[in-house]
């Protein structure tokens, strides 16, 4: 297993079970979006909601564009303002289309910031 690897390993196991209001931003960030994209790619929307009903949909905006891009934070917003319109079949839809995807974007941003992250 490469280096990259074990660090994101270590930032799934020890940095996203802490408590958030113990992160620093940019680890609060990333864990925002890991818990988004994990709901998502597990039950999407309507599971995320369930299971973070408390989410400050600004902040977890403002994460998403400070990891990945616009597009999936509007498709977020999307999803928070009017997916339940269709129960989150377009929003929903759309996620899972994103490339390079939040998951992808997540890594790159938890590599790049290793010296913060995992500090």
């Amino acid at each position: 297993m490469s280096e990259k690897d074990l660090r994101w390993n270590k930032f799934i196991e020890e940095i996203c079970f802490r408590e958030l209001s113990t992160l620093s931003l940019v680890q609060r960030k990333a864990v925002l979006c890991f818990w988004y994209d994990a709901e998502m790619n597990n039950g999407g929307y309507c599971g995320y909601v369930d299971c973070y009903p408390e989410t400050d949909p600004d902040e977890l905006e403002e994460a998403i564009l400070a990891v990945a891009y616009k597009e999936i934070a509007d498709n977020y917003r999307k999803a928070v303002t009017d997916g339940e319109n269709d129960d989150w079949d377009e929003t929903d839809t759309a996620y899972y289309g994103f490339s390079p995807s939040l998951s992808d974007c997540l890594e790159r941003y938890v590599e790049t910031n290793r010296d913060v992250i995992f500090n």
